[in-house]
């Protein structure tokens, strides 16, 4: 595993939502503590393309449709539509559905049946076999956290609350959800006992199939307990990466692996620099490559003095990034070489023509497209197979 680069230039944006669809990454919504937050208007997307490494806003249709500004609420691909469901602006929260198409850009809401969820915020949203499964969250009706699983048939678009088995996780919000054969793994969160809050390290999983809860008994090294973190799911495995506990304060940039056959944690130590300690930013998986962006760190005295000097804001304490890091997995030779020759600063002029591209790119910040093909041809920098 080596963190194998660093792109600035990107959407700055936090407790935002993505998807992957082939290629692209699709990054929905979110705030940036520097802009006002308007909640007259409309969502804003921006797509990053793994052929040549670089962001464009995406400019839709049927506007109208569209879901209006909001954060913590989830995304989930299913073929090449891109599904969005709950969340919330700084009036109300939301329980629309609401269907992105990836192909033609265009917005639409969906009419939907059965027992529609409360309003929420801040749950976990994963699709198991044509199902959406929603989990937890903050509800706004009841002004409690939920642990209740609904989901929705994403052919009849008819909801259904989950009757389960087995005890089920306690009720939580900005945990994760992460899919392996047919079993939705619940990882972190924050929760309310005795009226504190509370930060669980324990795994949980509900299979699909017999719709019943289990909690395994783990062994290795286990992640302390965290909220606003990501999850990504590689050859079978979850990848757990940053975040934030309450209880000591620590906004984190760890790794840790999950092995659900083995069921055992490993703390990864992946070779590279890696991303600040931040919580509330998002990660895919596309190819042999996970891609990490956005979030918010706490500042220091020397950022803060930099950065926000002459803010009116008072108790500015963290800043929110516009940053794409890369891990790459397996990292082939060539890879490793290209990565020595940027490290030690070596002369590039007699390389081999594809070979100068990709460090360039791999060494230049990207600054947000209008297209993709003015200056960046997709010429597929990770090895990732792109679409038609």
């Amino acid at each position: 595993m080596y963190w194998i680069t660093c792109l600035e230039g990107g959407p700055q944006r936090v407790n935002h939502a993505a998807a992957s669809v082939e290629n692209k990454i699709f990054s929905f919504g979110g705030y940036n503590s520097d802009e006002a937050f308007d909640i007259g208007h409309k969502i804003d997307i921006h797509v990053f393309d793994t052929s040549c490494l670089r962001w464009r806003p995406v400019h839709y249709t049927n506007v109208n449709a569209a879901p209006m500004k909001c954060y913590g609420h989830t995304v989930v691909s299913h073929g090449y539509k891109i599904y969005q469901w709950g969340g919330r602006n700084n009036l109300c929260a939301s329980n629309t559905l609401y269907c992105f198409n990836t192909k033609s850009y265009a917005w639409n809401i969906v009419p939907t049946s059965g027992i529609i969820p409360h309003k929420v915020d801040g749950h976990s949203a994963c699709v198991i076999n044509g199902f959406m499964y929603v989990f937890g969250g903050y509800e706004e009706e009841t002004e409690m956290f939920s642990n209740s699983v609904h989901r929705l048939n994403l052919k009849s678009f008819e909801w259904e609350k989950v009757p389960t088995k087995g005890q089920p996780p306690s009720c939580r919000d900005f945990h994760t959800a992460s899919v392996i054969n047919d079993k939705m793994y619940i990882f972190g969160g924050r929760y309310i006992e005795s009226e504190m809050e509370t930060y669980n390290n324990e795994i949980v999983f509900l299979d699909t199939k017999s719709m019943k809860w289990d909690k395994p008994l783990c062994g290795g090294k286990l992640p302390c307990g965290r909220r606003s973190h990501s999850a990504v799911v590689y050859h079978n495995e979850i990848y757990i990466t940053g975040g934030f506990n309450g209880h000591t304060k620590y906004h984190l940039n760890d790794i840790y692996k999950f092995n659900p056959e083995k069921r055992m944690w490993y703390e990864m130590h992946p070779k590279g620099e890696p991303p600040c300690p931040r919580r509330r930013h998002c990660s895919c998986v596309i190819g042999d490559h996970m891609f990490l962006f956005g979030g918010s760190s706490p500042l220091n005295e020397d950022e803060y003095a930099r950065h926000y000097s002459n803010d009116t804001q008072e108790n500015r304490t963290l800043q929110d990034h516009s940053d794409l890091y890369i891990l790459d997995f397996f990292p082939t030779l060539q890879r490793l070489c290209q990565l020595e020759v940027i490290k030690s600063n070596l002369r590039i002029e007699l390389l081999p023509q594809p070979l100068i591209r990709e460090i360039y790119v791999l060494t230049t910040n990207s600054k947000m497209l209008k297209s993709f093909y003015t200056r960046y041809p997709r010429n597929d920098y990770l090895g990732i197979a792109t679409s038609a």
